[in-house]
């Protein structure tokens, strides 16, 4: 499924259902809604897109993610999440608030490429606390602005 060039309110699971690929490039998106959606069997694309609300405490991205060139304007807050089987794909995003990544289990490779953290990510930070990220596959970082090894959640 691809969708282009649309103003889109709400995305939520249940629109992405019966999808292997979902794809949208070139919208403008009011809420993505994935909180506590474990196991989400469909690789989501976001191309080039506006998203107000990045929302995805608790979502297993199992199939795959990738934000690219998009600007999400929201705290954005993955706690619990990772255990995918296919690629976490960051790239060329504007981030404007902080991307808090906690707790997470990444079981296939996660990449963060040319972004631009305003107020950061602690990805790579909480070194030694109980909630700090694993990374089975490893992980790629590379060009980003921005602190991505914050030791504490900020908002």
């Amino acid at each position: 499924m691809v969708k282009e060039n649309q103003k889109i309110e709400l995305l939520h699971q249940k629109d992405l259902q019966g999808h292997k690929t979902f794809h949208l490039i070139n919208c403008i998106i009011n809420t993505i809604d994935l909180i506590g959606v474990f196991e989400l069997n469909v690789h989501l694309i976001l191309e080039n897109c506006i998203i107000n609300n990045l929302k995805i405490h608790s979502c297993w991205f199992v199939d795959g993610l990738l934000i690219k060139s998009c600007i999400i304007k929201n705290y954005v807050d993955y706690q619990m999440g990772g255990h995918n089987a296919n690629p976490i794909v960051i790239e060329g995003n504007v981030f404007t608030g902080f991307f808090n990544f906690f707790d997470c289990q990444f079981e296939n490779r996660i990449e963060l490429k040319n972004n631009v953290f305003i107020k950061g990510t602690n990805l790579l930070g909480n070194k030694g606390e109980g909630f700090e990220n694993s990374f089975i596959e490893g992980w790629v970082i590379e060009n980003n602005v921005g602190n991505i090894d914050v030791n504490e959640v900020e908002v």
